[in-house]
């Protein structure tokens, strides 16, 4: 981030008009070219050099001042810096737009974002318009505004629509407008983002039960609804009974471990295709207990792959 140094004589201001001159020199500059530039004499440079700035990457090389960003001190533990390390791969899947604001501002916090980290997201593209469009969202959320757009489903139909924002979230690589639809008696939708546009904020404002806004809070899958939840039970074997340990599904309990290794799994959800996606991908090592019309609606979905092949 450039900083911009006003002559107002301040401290502030001579130190950020130092650090600026520092970064853009990658060969030094020396006390005395700083000094006839800030219009101060040398010994008052030196002090800040030695006394302000020492602790944040600068340093003396023969006669020349440079910035060695890796060396900064910021404060943080090593852990903390991993963590920042981690959020800064991360948004690198989002696309250069997004992950150009997201690096200058974690550069904020620390300039140490060189650890041998590396996160995988499978992420969509944000473009800087798709970030105009979350800052407005996020206003009319907030400020519980209505909204009208236009928005083009997966079979390429373009409809106008009235909704009421509440939450926006990101579901498997991809990100959603959680919101009541105003033109269909409030039900209760998902609307995928990129696919909104010509979005205007309205005079209109709206108002929803607490009780909403916690149950929004604990969806993990872009199936889940406002319905009552209920729950799955199912047999895992042994053989991917830590993939369940080691990152338990939202809502999750193991209820049951067998002399053999497997175990038996609880998870809590409100719509069938937040379970059967994950039972389809651990098939055959894996089978659903309860209830019972759900495991009858995966045979069918089985019975009628294999009449296709």
């Amino acid at each position: 981030m450039t900083l911009h140094f006003e002559k107002s004589g301040s401290k502030y201001d001579r130190l950020s008009y130092i650090y600026d001159r520092l970064s853009r020199s990658p060969d030094g500059v020396t006390i005395k070219d700083l000094a006839e530039e800030l219009k101060v004499s040398t010994k008052t440079v030196q002090r800040d050099l030695h006394e302000a700035l020492s602790g944040s990457g600068v340093y003396c090389d023969g006669r020349r001042w440079k910035l060695s960003r890796n060396s900064a001190e910021d404060g943080l533990a090593n852990e903390e810096r991993i963590v920042l390390g981690v959020l800064d791969s991360l948004a690198k899947h989002a696309g250069p737009a997004f992950y150009n604001k997201a690096h200058q501002l974690l550069e904020q916090v620390t300039c140490q974002l060189d650890h041998p980290l590396f996160a995988s997201l499978d992420s969509e593209t944000l473009s800087e318009e798709h970030l105009k469009t979350f800052t407005l969202l996020e206003n009319a959320i907030k400020s519980r505004n209505l909204i009208s757009a236009a928005y083009t489903s997966v079979n390429k139909k373009r409809r106008n629509v009235k909704l009421k924002p509440l939450r926006l979230a990101f579901f498997d690589g991809y990100w959603y407008l959680l919101a009541f639809d105003a033109e269909s008696k409030d039900t209760f939708k998902k609307f995928h983002l990129k696919s909104l546009s010509t979005i205007t904020t309205l005079d209109e404002t709206f108002t929803y039960p607490k009780e909403i806004a916690e149950t929004i809070e604990k969806a993990f899958s872009v199936w889940f609804t406002l319905n009552e939840p209920f729950e799955v039970r199912l047999w895992v074997e042994k053989e991917i009974a830590p993939y369940f340990e080691r990152k338990p599904y939202h809502g999750q309990s193991i209820e049951g471990r067998d002399a053999d290794g497997s175990i038996e799994v609880v998870l809590r959800v409100t719509d069938e295709m937040e379970v059967l996606p994950i039972v389809q991908w651990y098939l055959p090592h894996i089978r659903i207990l309860e209830p019972e019309w759900m495991n009858d609606m995966l045979m069918e979905k089985i019975a009628a792959y294999t009449k296709v092949l």
